[in-house]
């Protein structure tokens, strides 16, 4: 007899609740080793061919989840923007959302940024790409919003400017996550003085390359400025 053919809705439905089992054996049996196929099956009690009618092999489940994971980190920073309309609050909600999931959940941390798999599928997946894309532009957006009203200095573009918060979000949450807070400093000193810094150096970003800008010699530094000629 002929299988009945899914429709779309329940073939996106069942993707997801794969999704969402092999995040649950991903997080709480121990990570990339413990997701297979098989366990997969057997945790939603289907038979053990059922997930690769979804998913062609483990890396592509691997992607998929990767991108469920930017996913979930996008939604973390919209909703915290949420009903926020000062731009510079924005900013800083959007990167105290980011800090906050990534130490929250270090193993789905881990999956987006340091459990990678150099294949062409990690490479080629359209779905991880625009997931990772969307993720950082929700930073990008919160800039640019800023800079249009006017309150935040559009000295430097936009997506420059979301890259260097991610950076620092990111060095943040990595040295948290791998225990290098050794030296008398903790979060709740070092988020918001990041934040802070970060947008600071929105606001004193000087674009001009270094190899352009007028040198001060050492006798020009210590001549003081001449009175003004008063004019007779």
């Amino acid at each position: 007899m002929a299988r009945i053919r899914q429709s779309d809705d329940a073939r996106a439905k069942k993707r997801d609740d794969i999704l969402d089992s092999a995040m649950a054996v991903f997080e709480k049996h121990g990570g990339l080793e413990a997701l297979s196929f098989r366990r997969l099956a057997t945790e939603m009690d289907l038979s053990y061919s059922a997930p690769y009618r979804y998913f062609a092999n483990k890396d592509e489940l691997v992607n998929a989840l990767r991108a469920r994971a930017f996913r979930w980190l996008e939604q973390a920073m919209r909703e915290a923007i949420a009903g926020i309309d000062d731009p510079k609050a924005r900013l800083e909600a959007v990167a105290a959302a980011y800090i906050r999931s990534g130490i929250e959940r270090p193993d789905r941390y881990a999956l987006m940024f340091f459990k990678l798999n150099d294949t062409d599928a990690a490479h080629n997946s359209i779905e991880l790409k625009s997931a990772r894309i969307d993720a950082l532009d929700v930073c990008r957006q919160a800039i640019a919003d800023g800079q249009a009203a006017g309150q935040l200095p559009d000295r430097i573009d936009a997506l420059t400017a979301a890259h260097l918060f991610w950076i620092g979000a990111h060095g943040l949450v990595s040295l948290q996550v791998a225990g290098q807070f050794v030296m008398g400093r903790d979060l709740p000193l070092l988020v918001p003085t990041l934040i802070r810094s970060l947008r600071a150096g929105l606001e004193h970003f000087d674009g001009t390359p270094a190899t352009r800008r007028p040198a001060m010699t050492e006798e020009k530094a210590h001549v003081p400025a001449r009175p003004a000629a008063r004019r007779r």
